[in-house]
């Protein structure tokens, strides 16, 4: 039987990771740094060295998806940030360096690392980072390549731009989607800042573990960046599908000025490159959550 680690395993795609390798036939240890009682599971927190030593590290695979979220808060408790999304990873790399083992590192990384345009985004695209959070990505991938060149450890990295959808029940209170569902639900009303025509790539949740674990698992993907594939659409269509299921409205309103400073523009993705691995794919579109 295979074996992978997953690290982050109670966050909103960890979890789906978890379930979803589960169901290809893996063995899988969860790491995470809350307290559960779940058999398998390991409480373990990245920035304590002590801690990192708990983990399994004779894996096939070691899915880092633990890490801190956000725009204006990372500005805010930089070093939290620092500390766990870039201290913690270099505590785990440091790990595999100083065993024999060698998993494969599969790491999520965000459409906040790329600059805006309205095309779609290839993986060598102009990079911008407006927030700390930003930062904290593209220098994880660096750390990658870094040990990857001087300790021969395997890795790959998925850059993913708007996640959706929950295949373990049916609360929905994750991301931009969700979002518009409180909106929707709690006032009757989606408002979204500016003409609402940014466009983003929409993933499921069962398409992204679909390609992260089969992308993972091809011999092709080691120590590259894949952008995750799905559907695009701009904000304001993705606001008048969910308004529609809720009987609410959509409205517009000028960008505060401290968001419109960190805002991207459009980004949304070119996965030619993933699918030439794994092969094209049917993405689920926003209103399968319906």
């Amino acid at each position: 039987m295979r074996k992978c680690a997953v690290i982050g395993a109670k966050g909103y795609i960890g979890k789906h990771l978890v379930h979803y390798l589960r169901g290809c036939g893996y063995e899988v240890a969860s790491y995470d740094v809350v307290k559960c009682e779940e058999t398998g599971y390991v409480q373990c927190d990245l920035t304590r060295r002590d801690e990192v030593a708990k983990i399994d590290l004779d894996v096939d695979f070691l899915y880092l998806f633990a890490g801190l979220t956000g725009t204006y808060a990372g500005f805010d408790h930089y070093d939290r940030y620092v500390d766990i999304n870039e201290v913690g990873m270099l505590n785990v790399l440091d790990a595999i360096r100083q065993s024999p083992y060698r998993p494969k590192v599969v790491f999520p990384s965000t459409r906040l690392v790329y600059k805006g345009q309205e095309h779609a985004l290839k993986e060598d695209a102009e990079k911008e980072t407006k927030t700390i959070y930003a930062v904290n990505k593209l220098a994880c991938e660096g750390y990658l390549q870094a040990y990857n060149i001087s300790f021969d450890i395997p890795y790959v990295v998925f850059r993913i731009c708007v996640p959706f959808g929950n295949m373990l029940s049916s609360d929905y209170s994750f991301g931009t989607i969700g979002f518009m569902i409180r909106q929707a639900t709690e006032k009757g009303m989606i408002t979204l800042y500016g003409d609402g025509l940014i466009r983003r790539t929409f993933s499921s949740m069962r398409d992204i573990c679909g390609q992260i674990v089969s992308g993972a698992e091809h011999e092709g993907s080691g120590g590259r960046v894949f952008n995750i594939g799905g559907v695009t659409h701009s904000l304001e269509e993705v606001a008048h599908v969910v308004a529609s299921q809720y009987g609410a409205g959509v409205s517009f309103i000028p960008y505060p000025q401290k968001d419109l400073l960190i805002e991207s523009g459009s980004t949304f993705f070119d996965a030619s490159s993933l699918e030439s691995l794994i092969g094209p794919r049917e993405y689920e579109d926003v209103d399968t959550l319906f």
